[in-house]
């Protein structure tokens, strides 16, 4: 991480957006819904950091109201887009990032209340709580790291009927610096064989590792 001057900074944003449906989303057969009406949102955001040369900290809040978000829901018959007619997605998030000596972290936290307006569920595939620590030690061209993914609980569809469990992963990696900018890479991904799901009934990848080898020009 590169040094930094030290001090603190706010800043605070007003936006707006607007998603128009994909062709997939209005037309695929028989996971499709042509009456489907794109999205519009706002979105206000207020942010405050603090950084040092080895050390940044920043906390951002935020509050998005969005018309006609676009959300799969499968049904008794079929699966299709969906809009729900209004929907708030505020939280916060925290974020931090320190380097010292060969000693690298980084860790974020969000901390969130995405919801249906109308019924005050959960919106599908959303958790209240996700968060990540990872960390880095390098010695003379070895570098090592360890990364935890965390989620809380999250449901799969509009009525909260369908419950998802959250989930913490374990991610480790492995880098060693060759001469002439080559570098042997090797990655273990959900180390611990979690069994989790993003979408209901659909499967993720156990463990798995993968190796190689990388040339930076």
């Amino acid at each position: 991480m590169a040094r930094r001057a030290a001090g603190a900074a706010g800043s605070a944003s007003y936006g707006t957006a607007f998603k128009v449906p994909t062709f997939n989303d209005l037309y695929y057969p028989g996971f499709s819904n042509p009456g489907l009406q794109p999205e519009t949102a706002r979105n206000l955001e207020a942010a405050l950091r603090y950084t040092r040369s080895d050390f940044s900290v920043g906390i951002v809040a935020y509050h998005n109201r969005v018309r006609d978000l676009i959300v799969f829901e499968c049904g008794a018959a079929a699966c299709a887009p969906q809009n729900i007619e209004n929907a708030t997605l505020k939280g916060v998030t925290i974020e931090f990032q320190g380097a010292w000596g060969g000693l690298s972290v980084r860790a974020s936290a969000d901390l969130q209340s995405p919801e249906d307006d109308a019924t005050g569920n959960l919106l599908p595939r959303r958790a209240r709580r996700h968060g990540s620590i990872a960390i880095g030690q390098s010695w003379q061209g070895l570098r090592l790291g360890a990364e935890v993914v965390a989620s809380s609980k999250r449901f799969d569809d509009p009525a909260s009927a369908t419950h998802m469990g959250g989930y913490a992963l374990v991610n480790l990696t492995a880098d060693y610096a060759l001469p002439g900018g080559w570098t042997l890479f090797a990655r273990l991904d959900n180390a611990l064989d979690k069994h989790y799901e993003l979408v209901a009934d659909y499967n993720t990848a156990g463990a798995s590792v993968f190796a190689g080898v990388r040339y930076r020009f």
